[in-house]
């Protein structure tokens, strides 16, 4: 089953990325940082099916919309499914740019999303 991914924003710092299977269900919903969001951001998402989260999603947690509004969705080949422009560049802003940073900055990475 294809899986894709999504960005998304309750505004202030308070965004997750969710990984969904190919029927639009949540399989797993990461609390945002900067490293996880950068590297939703650059990577290539082939291991999708690998990335966890934090916490079990129950309930209305379930529905994507739950979680805020749309900032950018992926498939897991790469590709931008969909896309806010205007949300983009204000969450680029903040987690990046006003630190004086951009999205694709060399940084440290973490293997955090993915199981051993």
């Amino acid at each position: 089953m294809a899986l894709s991914v999504e960005w998304r924003t309750k505004g202030a710092k308070n965004d997750a990325i969710l990984v969904l299977d190919g029927d639009g269900a949540i399989r797993e919903a990461i609390v945002c940082n900067d490293t996880i969001l950068s590297r939703f951001l650059t990577e290539q998402l082939a291991d999708l099916d690998s990335w966890r989260g934090q916490s079990l999603v129950e309930g209305e947690q379930r529905e994507p919309e739950a979680w805020g509004e749309l900032v950018i969705s992926r498939a897991g080949t790469g590709e931008v499914i969909e896309a806010d422009p205007e949300l983009f560049w204000q969450g680029i802003y903040l987690w990046f740019r006003s630190h004086g940073i951009d999205y694709d900055t060399p940084m440290k990475r973490s293997n955090s999303l993915i199981e051993d």
